[in-house]
């Protein structure tokens, strides 16, 4: 099944007809002048199998199976997921029904219905989301790397290593 003919870039017949709704790419604003490309899946989308991309990608429509992404992921109102998530920065303002991992975070918006587990280093509920499963907050690596090279020596007892007193020593005050 193709979900572009070919056509410099437009959507088939069936899909143009929707308007918004269609799987189209569109660019979007990022700081410093540059163009980034976010693919956005229509709400009359469904689709069965396993999904992979790298560009960011707004989900309106229905996905039974797995998606891995290595860029930003949001699955939108009405958007459904009945399986496991894997993505960069994942928003959900619609419904999944799996688990949901990201390297940099995960919102799940007020309009939101998630059942599974959330995995990311920053996680956020928000108020009015219903969400049924376990959230697992891994450290980042450079969070782990700067505890193992400060020696708990070093630190005072009740003082973190980036307490008042290590603050103004870093910063040449006495």
């Amino acid at each position: 099944m193709s979900v572009f003919n070919g056509q410099n870039g437009r959507t088939s017949e069936a899909s143009a007809s929707s308007g918004a709704e269609s799987a189209a790419p569109a660019s979007a604003s990022v700081p410093g002048n540059a163009q980034r490309t976010v693919m956005i899946l229509g709400k009359t989308l469904r689709f069965k199998g396993e999904l992979s991309a790298d560009e960011d990608l707004v989900l309106l429509g229905q996905i039974q199976g797995s998606i891995n992404h290595t860029a930003s992921l949001t699955v939108g109102f009405g958007g459904v997921v009945v399986g496991n998530v894997r993505a960069r920065v994942i928003t959900v303002k619609g419904t999944v029904q799996g688990d949901l991992e990201a390297s940099d975070s995960i919102v799940v918006s007020p309009s939101a219905n998630v059942v599974g587990d959330l995995v990311a280093p920053r996680v956020s509920v928000v108020d009015g989301a219903t969400f049924n499963g376990a959230v697992r907050m891994p450290r980042p690596v450079a969070a782990d790397s700067a505890k193992t090279s400060a020696s708990p020596s070093a630190t005072p007892a009740g003082e973190g290593i980036l307490g008042d007193k290590n603050v103004d020593k870093l910063l040449g005050a006495s």
